[in-house]
């Protein structure tokens, strides 16, 4: 049972470290200029590739975070995935109501909806992840 739950907290770890490297892959895409997924707005600032470039170095850390945490349980990184998980699962909530406030999606679309899912995806990983069991010493080597 232990092997079971250590695979599963493995197989955690993986998926909300891809999770933030796609998330940091689409931001440096923004970030330079790209406009697919942008409804046709792309950043053409160098204050708002900055910021999208901030953003894809939080997905970044993020991943970082979620590797470390698999094979380290330090409070610290517990917090950090924690309030990667809160700061993902408000922003999904802040977009639901305000569709729901303005009685449907306007310009975002399917896009946004799939934006939405995406955020919502990776809330429910850094929160799985930032209240897993503690992985005992011995379980730990067998993660790597």
């Amino acid at each position: 049972m232990r092997i079971l739950r250590t695979l599963t907290l493995v197989r955690l770890g993986q998926a909300t470290v891809t999770w933030g490297v796609l998330f940091a892959v689409v931001h440096a895409y923004w970030a330079a200029g790209g406009a697919a997924g942008m409804n046709g707005e792309p950043a053409d600032t160098a204050a708002a590739q900055a910021y999208i470039a901030f953003i894809a170095l939080l997905g970044l850390a993020g991943a970082g975070v979620a590797y470390r945490l698999v094979r380290e349980r330090r409070r610290v990184l517990t917090l950090l995935a924690r309030a990667g998980a809160a700061a993902l699962l408000l922003g999904v909530a802040v977009g639901v109501l305000r569709w729901a406030v303005e009685g449907g999606l306007d310009d975002d679309g399917a896009a946004g909806v799939v934006t939405t899912l995406y955020f919502l995806v990776g809330g429910v990983l850094f929160a799985m992840l930032g209240w897993s069991d503690e992985a005992s010493p011995r379980e730990r080597s067998l993660m790597g």
